[in-house]
């Protein structure tokens, strides 16, 4: 079976008729840690063809980051910011 590419992957997320099937896809795209860091890198090295680009990607980055802490609550956030931090400091520094 040939593979979809992130990026078409990424935008089958918004096509998707519902939220179930949006977040089949979205699981599907990052089923694992791996995945996400992979996707991040993919994501940083199209960014890097201006700079304009590479400070949108991430500035939508930080702002989906921020919205997901604000669902979890300030507790849970807590525990899990230094390692996403961390996470988008490799990513962007690769």
């Amino acid at each position: 079976m040939a593979s979809v590419s992130p990026a078409t992957e990424a935008h089958a997320i918004l096509r998707a008729p519902d939220l179930d099937s949006a977040e089949r896809v979205y699981l599907g795209l990052m089923p694992d840690l791996e995945h996400v860091n992979a996707l991040a890198r993919r994501a940083v090295g199209l960014s890097r063809v201006a700079d304009a680009a590479r400070g949108y990607a991430l500035s939508m980055t930080l702002v989906g980051l921020r919205l997901q802490e604000l669902e979890m609550g300030e507790p849970t956030a807590r525990e899990h910011r230094q390692a996403t931090l961390r996470s988008l400091r490799q990513a962007f520094s690769a």
